[in-house]
């Protein structure tokens, strides 16, 4: 296939795979915000002053699904789960214990976690991400079960539209632009 090729009238680019680089096709962790535009010129109001240009937010930044999908603390469920399997029931202490200090470490870890995901190539911490992600993880536990099975009102089905309502909820947070 020839590189620019032309099909129903459209042009086609054609990127060939040994061009792309894994740092500009791997997705980051942290949620793009897009950035504020300034106009080239200030704006003249009445009396012929001229004022300070306006920022304006661009249009860039993460759509819905983006931001939903990064708010999710899969690394850190995904710890909880791995470490919660390796837990066996000993005679002497409860099992449920084991995933209580299972999901205290993982609590622990969300924040530190996304603080390093978000603050990397030299932008701030993204508090925002940083704090959702954090009410997240004990939403999906307690979505999963883990030690909540253990207390007479849990329903998994309660769990489940929690999880989905929150997800949800989340995902509609936008940070501002240029955060």
């Amino acid at each position: 296939m020839r590189e620019n090729d032309l099909r129903d009238g459209l042009e086609v680019h054609v990127l060939p795979v040994a061009k792309l680089n894994y740092k500009e096709a791997s997705m980051s962790r942290r949620i793009e915000t897009g950035y504020l535009v300034t106009p080239s010129r200030p704006f003249a109001v009445e009396g012929g002053a001229a004022a300070a240009p306006a920022l304006a937010p661009s249009s860039a930044g993460d759509d819905y699904v983006g931001r939903l999908l990064k708010y999710i603390p899969a690394e850190i469920v995904g710890f909880y789960l791995a470490a919660a399997g390796l837990i066996s029931p000993s005679p002497g202490a409860p099992y449920y214990n084991g995933l209580w200090l299972v999901f205290g470490l993982g609590f622990i870890l969300v924040p530190i976690y996304f603080w390093i995901t978000t603050s990397r190539q030299g932008k701030p911490a993204l508090w925002s991400q940083i704090i959702l992600a954090t009410i997240a993880y004990p939403i999906w536990v307690f979505a999963i079960g883990g030690p909540f099975t253990y207390f007479g009102w849990y329903r998994s089905s309660i769990a489940s539209v929690l999880l989905v309502f929150a997800t949800v909820v989340f995902g509609l947070y936008k940070p501002p632009a240029g955060s």
